[in-house]
């Protein structure tokens, strides 16, 4: 066998494993690119209302509804005492209500209100693509705790807050970690853990939800109903209270 033939057997061995690469399971994707995909497509927007029971800050069993919207759009919504109270991010300015009154002012705990709407902007993953504020990689097999088959970091530059995505084989979301900021309840180190996926109008979500804040048990949540895609929340609706909802 002469080397000139046995440089052409390399060659054509080359060009069809790159062929097999490119057309085989989408492995040559970028990883954002695929857990969008594997989750069921981008989102506009996207609801859930969630019965939690809550372990530190305010223990007991409490139910709320966040409704998010790309890229940085945030409310959430609290059941307290047969009454409504909700933080609405508008994209600039953080207004708080009672049922549908506002009040003049928001508190001013509630400016901390960002690290929320990061959280959301992050695990929902379709920002991370738009915005030219965050720097997105993905980690090394080295980088990546056991049980995770890949991930991401991700790292706003403004200030340097990193959050780390963890994805299975299947290329979902099945946990996170990053900075957060809970107004007058908690603050530091959240790592979420997300099982019990099911189908909601076409998407694969998660079901449950486990939080931890700095290592210890946070909350634990359980969701009731996913609204993806509510053409309702349109930029402006995020500058008044929440809309009326049947659950």
């Amino acid at each position: 066998m002469t080397k000139a033939w046995q440089r052409s057997a390399l060659a054509v061995r080359a060009v069809q494993c790159a062929l097999l690469v490119a057309v085989g399971a989408g492995c040559s994707r970028p990883l954002l690119e695929r857990a969008i995909a594997a989750r069921g497509g981008s989102l506009t927007s996207l609801s859930r209302d969630v019965e939690a029971d809550v372990h530190a800050g305010f223990p007991g069993s409490w139910t709320w509804r966040f409704d998010y919207r790309v890229p940085d759009l945030l409310r959430w919504t609290l059941e307290t005492y047969g009454d409504e109270q909700s933080v609405a991010y508008d994209g600039t300015a953080v207004s708080f209500f009672l049922g549908s009154a506002r009040l003049a002012e928001a508190p001013p705990a509630l400016a901390d209100f960002r690290s929320q709407v990061r959280w959301l902007a992050v695990t929902t993953l379709d920002a991370l693509s738009r915005r030219a504020d965050v720097e997105v990689r993905e980690l090394a097999p080295s980088e990546l705790p056991a049980g995770f088959a890949s991930g991401l970091a991700v790292t706003y530059r403004d200030d340097g807050a990193r959050y780390a995505l963890y994805f299975d084989a299947d290329d979902l979301l099945v946990a996170a970690e990053g900075p957060i900021i809970l107004p007058t309840i908690a603050s530091g180190q959240m790592h979420a853990a997300y099982s019990e996926f099911g189908v909601a109008d076409g998407y694969r979500l998660p079901y449950r939800g486990r939080y931890t804040l700095d290592a210890q048990p946070f909350f634990d949540e359980k969701v009731v109903r996913y609204l993806p895609n509510d053409p309702r929340l349109t930029p402006e609706s995020f500058r008044g209270p929440p809309p009326v909802t049947t659950r």
